[in-house]
C-alpha cells in the first residue's frame, strides 16, 4: 500500500518517462464543431447569406394549398435587451372552418400563410440542439382559438412511410388540439424513425401540458440510439432504441396552422369558425448546435454567453463546411474527454454505461485510484469550468490536478445519485494556465463512477 505522497511521486515519474511516447499519440479531444446564430440581421438576404433557407413553396404541413412566404420573416429589436435582435416568424389566416374540404385538406376560400426557416445543410444528428424561443398563446391580431403550432425541430427530406428518415420535434400547441379534445396549451416532444401513424412503434412522444408563453430555452441531446428533451434546464423525457434519430437532418423552425382533428372523434378540426383575419408569431433569440457532444443546458447557456461576449454573431464550423462570423471566427473553447480514454491509470476498470450516448464509463474506483489524460491544450490562461458526469450510490469526492499532481486544482463533492448508473453532472470552476498539460483525476474516496469530463473557458 502506497501513501498519497508515494502515489503522487509515481504519477510524476510515469508522466516524465512517457513524455516521448505521448508526443506520438493523437489528441484525446477533438475540435469543437458548432452552429451558432443570434439572428442579428436587418433583412432576409443577410439571413439566407449565412446558410438559411426560407420556404416559399406550397403544401403541408397544414392546409395542402397553404402558402409559405419570405415576407413572414422579420427582425425586431428585443424590448428586454437594448441592442439585441430577434428573428420573428409570423403565421396568418382568414380561413373559415366551414371553407375547408376535409377530403382534400384544402381551403375553398380565404388564405393561410405560414413560415419555415431551415438550414441548407442536412448534417444535424448526434450532439446538442438548443434554441431560445418566445412562445405566444394568443394571436397578436384577431380572435383566438386556431390550432397554431410553434416549432423547433430536425427533419430529413420528407418521404412518408419510407426510410432513411429521422425527425425530432419541439412543437408548442398554443391552443391545444391534436386529437386531445383539450384547448389547454401543450408542448409535444417527439422522435420518429419513420412516418407511419398506423404503427405506434415508429415514434415516441411526450406531452407537457400547460402554458409556456414567454421565453423558453429548449435543448435536445441526441446520440446514437438515444434522445432526451429539456425545457428551461428541466429534463422532460428520453427515448432510446429504434425511434431515436439514425439519419442526418435539417435544423428548422416553423409556425403553422393544423387542420388535424381537434378531438378523438374528430367532431371539430383546428380552425375557428370565422373568416376574421388572425395573426400569430414566434420569436427566436438564438440557436446553438454542437456536434457529437452532449452539453448540459447550463453549459449551453454559458457557451452562448461566451460567444456573445466575444462579439460573435454567427459561426458554422461543422465537418469542414467552412466557418463565417460577423465579428469572430472561432467558437468558445470547450473540450469533452471520455473518462475511459485515459493515458495512464491506477486501479480502475471500465464497463458499459447506461448514460446518454452509451459507450463506456470508468468504475471500480477505490480510494487512492487515479486517471491521467495527456496532451490537453488550454488556449489561454484564465477561468475554466470543469464538468464531471458522475454516478454514486451514496456520495463521494474526487480531486482534480495537472501534470501528475504537481498542481492541485481542488476537490469536488459527488452527491448520492441513487445508483451506479444514475447519472448527474457536477462542476468546479478553476484557474488554468495556457499550454499543453496532463489532466489528472484522483479518488480520495471510493464509491463513484465517471463517464466524462468537460473543460470550458469562462
Amino acid at each position: 500500500m502506497y501513501s498519497v505522497n508515494q502515489k503522487v511521486s509515481i504519477r510524476l515519474a510515469r508522466h516524465l518517462v512517457g513524455a516521448l511516447l505521448l508526443a506520438l499519440l493523437a489528441p484525446l479531444v477533438h475540435a469543437q464543431q458548432v452552429l451558432f446564430d443570434d439572428f442579428s440581421y436587418s433583412n432576409t438576404a443577410q439571413l439566407t447569406g449565412n446558410g438559411w433557407r426560407i420556404r416559399t413553396w406550397n403544401g403541408g404541413p397544414g392546409l395542402a394549398n397553404g402558402t409559405w412566404s419570405t415576407a413572414n420573416v422579420s427582425f425586431v429589436n428585443d424590448p428586454a435587451s437594448s441592442g439585441n435582435k430577434l428573428m420573428r416568424l409570423k403565421a396568418s389566416t382568414n380561413v373559415n372552418r366551414n371553407n375547408i374540404n376535409t377530403a382534400t385538406n384544402q381551403s375553398t376560400a380565404g388564405t393561410s400563410s405560414q413560415t419555415e426557416v431551415a438550414r441548407v445543410e442536412q448534417v444535424y444528428k448526434n450532439g446538442t440542439w438548443a434554441a431560445r424561443m418566445f412562445f405566444t398563446d394568443t394571436p397578436s391580431i384577431g380572435p383566438d382559438g386556431d390550432t397554431v403550432i410553434e416549432t423547433f425541430f430536425g427533419l430529413t427530406d420528407y418521404i412518408e412511410g419510407a426510410e432513411p428518415y429521422s425527425e425530432i420535434d419541439f412543437e408548442y400547441l398554443a391552443n391545444g388540439g391534436w386529437w386531445t379534445g383539450s384547448g389547454t396549451p401543450a408542448m409535444w416532444m417527439s422522435t420518429y424513425r419513420i412516418v407511419d401513424f398506423s404503427d405506434p412503434t415508429s415514434r415516441g412522444h411526450t406531452v407537457r401540458t400547460g402554458s409556456l408563453a414567454g421565453w423558453r430555452t429548449l435543448v435536445a441531446q441526441v446520440m446514437d440510439g438515444y434522445v432526451s428533451f429539456y425545457i428551461d434546464g428541466v429534463f422532460q423525457e428520453g427515448f432510446s432504441g429504434a425511434v431515436a434519430p439514425d439519419h442526418p437532418m435539417y435544423l428548422m423552425f416553423q409556425i403553422w396552422f393544423s387542420n388535424d382533428c381537434f378531438d378523438p372523434a374528430c367532431n371539430t378540426r383546428g380552425y375557428l369558425n370565422t373568416s376574421t383575419y388572425r395573426e400569430y408569431y414566434e420569436d427566436i433569440d438564438w440557436v446553438y448546435f454542437e456536434k457529437d457532444n452532449i452539453v448540459s443546458p447550463a453549459l449551453v447557456n454559458q457557451a452562448v454567453a461566451n460567444l456573445r461576449a466575444a462579439g460573435t454573431t454567427y459561426v458554422q464550423s461543422l465537418d469542414g463546411n467552412g466557418s463565417s462570423s460577423s465579428s469572430s471566427s472561432s467558437p468558445a473553447f470547450s473540450q469533452l474527454i471520455q473518462a475511459e480514454s485515459y493515458s495512464y491509470m491506477s486501479g480502475v476498470q471500465t464497463e458499459a454505461t447506461q448514460d446518454v450516448g452509451g459507450g463506456l464509463n470508468v468504475g471500480w474506483i477505490d480510494a487512492g485510484d487515479w486517471m491521467s489524460y495527456a496532451n490537453v491544450n488550454f488556449p489561454t490562461a484564465g477561468s475554466y469550468r470543469v464538468e464531471f458526469r458522475v454516478a454514486s450510490p451514496s456520495g463521494a469526492q474526487l480531486s482534480l490536478d495537472l501534470n501528475g499532481g504537481a498542481t492541485q486544482l481542488g476537490t469536488v463533492t459527488i452527491p448520492s445519485t441513487g445508483g451506479w448508473q444514475s447519472w448527474t453532472t457536477v462542476y468546479r470552476d478553476v484557474q488554468l494556465p495556457a499550454g499543453t498539460h496532463s489532466v489528472g483525476l484522483y479518488a480520495p474516496q471510493s464509491g463513484w463512477n465517471i463517464n466524462w469530463l468537460r473543460i470550458t473557458k469562462l
